[in-house]
């Protein structure tokens, strides 16, 4: 059964623009109960100094079921990358989005907003070296730094300025998936992609995701979707082909600057040795003078030797 892939932007935004199937998604990224979401922010567009690029992200109010039944209303900042020099363009992205903020929303509004918790989501593309697991949550943690004791309380302003975090690495997906994360992200498993690139094949759609393999196939019908996902994909070639010419470069400089380094202290170990032979001739040269009786004055102005190294001699 073919669908879009949804690591591509186009495709994702399609799909979690449908309100019920956003919730879904994110009820099983979180592993929470989602009671309501609505979207509350599209593409922003991150000012570079050469160019303008486009960062993916998606943002969500929710509110969540806590374990207690409790409701609380969350922010949900979800972000996808394809590549991994796209770290760099998140950190770019939250000093100017964080800048910007009180120019792109009422006073009354942002403050409303500022007032919810924030819980970020990162959906990757590529592996983190450092970070070999499929899925990891990075959940706040309030410790006594003096008894080094967990503390089990609730704090508004741990609440409102620190964030619990979500690092998918869809890549790193098991052969046998058992877990209803692991299931959703058979969607997104990128060993079953077609030439096309565009378009992934399940051999086995997992059935309670049916809803989505079912809206996820929708676009494959319509050629206009089809034709943005192919620009979508002739841009990820030139870029995945710049990179590498700007990696290649970049390995290129680092062997040029350890060849230079080398040489510096190859000539540096010359010019010491050179040095010792030519101290080693001149005290040759005071000893030889000092037997046939010359003056320390003599040998001094002979060799340039100090007294002292003369008369060690």
């Amino acid at each position: 059964m073919k669908i879009v892939n949804p690591l591509y932007d186009k495709a994702f935004k399609y799909l979690m623009e449908n309100d019920k199937l956003a919730k879904k998604v994110l009820s099983v990224i979180l592993d929470m109960d989602i009671e309501q979401v609505s979207l509350e922010q599209q593409e922003t567009t991150v000012p570079d100094e050469k160019r303008q690029f486009t960062l993916f992200r998606l943002d969500f109010k929710a509110v969540i079921k806590e374990s207690d039944g409790s409701l609380k209303t969350v922010l949900i900042e979800l972000q996808k990358s394809k590549f991994s020099t796209d770290i760099q363009r998140f950190r770019n992205y939250l000093g100017a989005n964080y800048m910007s903020k009180p120019k792109s929303r009422t006073t009354e509004n942002a403050e409303t907003l500022a007032s919810y918790p924030i819980i970020t989501i990162y959906i990757l593309g590529y592996h983190l070296e450092d970070l070999p697991y499929m899925a990891v949550t990075v959940n706040r943690e309030v410790v006594n730094s003096v008894s080094k004791e967990r503390l089990d309380v609730k704090s508004f302003f741990v609440e409102h300025l620190t964030h619990q975090s979500h690092i998918i690495q869809v890549r790193r997906l098991p052969e046998e998936r058992r877990t209803r994360l692991e299931k959703f992200l058979t969607l997104f498993n990128q060993q079953w992609v077609t030439p096309e690139g565009y378009i992934i094949e399940l051999p086995e759609p997992p059935e309670e995701f049916m809803d989505i393999v079912e809206y996820l196939r929708g676009p494959l019908m319509d050629d206009e979707f089809r034709r943005n996902l192919e620009v979508e994909e002739e841009i990820d070639q030139i870029f995945d082909e710049q990179e590498a010419k700007y990696l290649k470069k970049i390995a290129e400089a680092e062997r040029e600057k350890e060849a230079a380094e080398k040489r510096e202290k190859e000539a540096e170990r010359e010019k010491e040795a050179a040095e010792m032979r030519e101290k080693a001739a001149l005290k040759k040269l005071a000893i030889q003078m000092k037997k046939v009786g010359a003056r320390i004055e003599e040998i001094q102005q002979e060799t340039g030797l100090s007294p002292d190294e003369i008369q060690s001699i």
